[in-house]
């Protein structure tokens, strides 16, 4: 096989692995935010600073993921 070929697959593979990585962390910020903002406390007691640092590492990791995702998309299309 061309040495090329597998280095795309190699980036491809190691592209999927970061993504699923990412995915699986913004799944747990998004039950931490949750949690965080619960309904049922009082707005005064809720901690604030908290949930802007979990939601900024939100966002930071969605854009990875979207960087990643478009990554992905390439690399498929160029080992079609």
């Amino acid at each position: 096989m061309n040495p090329e070929r597998l280095q795309l697959k190699g980036m491809l593979a190691e592209s999927k692995k970061n993504f699923r990585t990412l995915d699986t962390e913004a799944s747990g910020l998004v039950i931490l935010i949750r949690a965080l903002l619960n309904p049922y406390e009082d707005i005064k007691n809720l901690d604030m600073d908290k949930v802007l640092v979990t939601v900024k590492r939100l966002k930071d990791v969605s854009e990875e993921m979207q960087t990643l995702a478009d990554k992905i998309k390439r690399l498929e299309s160029e080992l079609e």
